[in-house]
């Protein structure tokens, strides 16, 4: 009976131990310039946040500990952040710092962050760790992928089958956007695929209600909600934002320029290949009715309200497939406006520079087109 009292408190002391040693993160001591620092692995609260941590031991007090870092993203120059953590004054001290994201807004899964700590005595003396490589992941899944030279594309749900038919819709959006609108993807694109939409908005901060899908421009990374059940809205959906990305990819140029909304969400929205039915009621019903929203006021956010949204895409899409299909100039004015656009031109430049007009007059020149739709619109036939 003995034995076996002794048996179960070791075991229950083992298990202490293995519950112990996996909350802790990993650490490590190195010596450098005289301080002895211990280095602790960050803790990613995936998408809310990330904590960082540090302790170091001087002769002299310690005076500042700074934690610089840089996310890799598209960017004309490297960009360097520095947070400045909050610690006792001391000889031995502890420091950390928290990088909220619900304050600067999330990253996508995939994203490398570099990061590296410097600290410096009241005697003058520093040290500068090495530079550090953090993937952020979203560990709720356990992932598994496929890659062409395109695209990597990342799945937990679905057969391998599933995999394979969103990869190739992917190679397949991404040629018909270079033969509809004329650009290609510049950089590889990833690409993550959660079971269901809910479960990719609780890998954002601050979602809208209706999100299915997200393009990270900046970072060249994909997330959707697809279940194997809802195969082709899948497939409209990956043509939807690989578009977001090549058109991001094709105008950038560090200057600065936006797409106006309506036209950066119409190019995506023609990429899928035409509207749903239910998108096409919601737009003949707000023509007929004369609630159309003006051009100007779909170049920002669009509406937050699931009915208002489907109309802002609807008729973003019904503008850009004018402006391919039915104007003069067709595909080249349109390659020619984002050429524009990566000049630094803003929209209205922009459009008067390719089409000789401003907002207004497009505007009204594509509700007379639905009104009553010509067969051909030529620019010289502008009010």
């Amino acid at each position: 009976m003995k034995t076996r009292v002794l048996a179960a408190v070791f075991l229950l002391v083992i298990s202490l131990v293995a519950a112990s040693c996996q909350g802790t993160p990993e650490q490590e001591a190195i010596s450098l310039n005289g301080f002895s620092i211990t280095l602790y692995e960050p803790e990613v609260s995936f998408p809310d946040s990330i904590d960082f941590r540090i302790d170091a031991e001087s002769e002299a007090d310690i005076a500042t500990i700074e934690l610089h870092y840089e996310v890799d993203r598209l960017s004309p120059i490297p960009i360097t952040s520095i947070a400045f953590p909050s610690f006792d004054t001391g000889t031995s001290v502890e420091a950390g710092w928290k990088w909220d994201m619900r304050k600067t807004g999330g990253l996508p899964p995939g994203t490398n962050v570099t990061y590296w700590w410097s600290i410096e005595d009241v005697q003058g003396n520093s040290a500068e760790t090495a530079a550090a490589d953090l993937t952020i992941g979203d560990k709720r899944f356990s992932w598994e992928s496929v890659e062409t030279d395109r695209v990597s594309l990342f799945w937990y749900h679905g057969s391998a089958g599933f995999a394979g038919e969103l990869m190739e819709a992917a190679g397949e959006s991404l040629d018909r956007l270079a033969a509809d609108i004329g650009t290609v993807l510049e950089e590889r694109a990833s690409l993550y695929i959660y079971a269901s939409a809910q479960s990719l908005r609780e890998a954002m901060v601050y979602p809208q209600e209706w999100t299915g899908g997200v393009a990270y421009t900046e970072y060249s990374t994909i997330a959707i909600g697809i279940s194997p059940t809802n195969l082709d809205w899948g497939k409209r959906a990956i043509a939807h934002e690989l578009a977001h990305l090549v058109v991001h990819q094709f105008t950038y140029s560090g200057y600065g320029a936006q797409l106006p909304t309506w036209l950066d969400e119409g190019l995506a929205m023609y990429a899928e290949g035409g509207l749903t039915a239910e998108m096409e009621q919601v737009l003949e019903s707000a023509v007929e009715q004369q609630q159309l929203y003006s051009l100007r006021s779909l170049s920002g956010t669009f509406p937050a309200q699931t009915q208002a949204a489907y109309l802002a895409y609807a008729q973003s899409y019904s503008v850009v497939k004018f402006m391919l299909d039915d104007m003069e100039g067709g595909k080249t004015d349109v390659i020619d406006l984002l050429n524009s656009f990566k000049q630094g031109n803003g929209y209205e430049d922009a459009l008067d520079r390719v089409y000789g007009l401003d907002i207004d007059e497009l505007d009204e020149l594509w509700r007379q087109h639905v009104t009553s739709p010509p067969e051909y619109v030529s620019l010289s036939h502008t009010i």
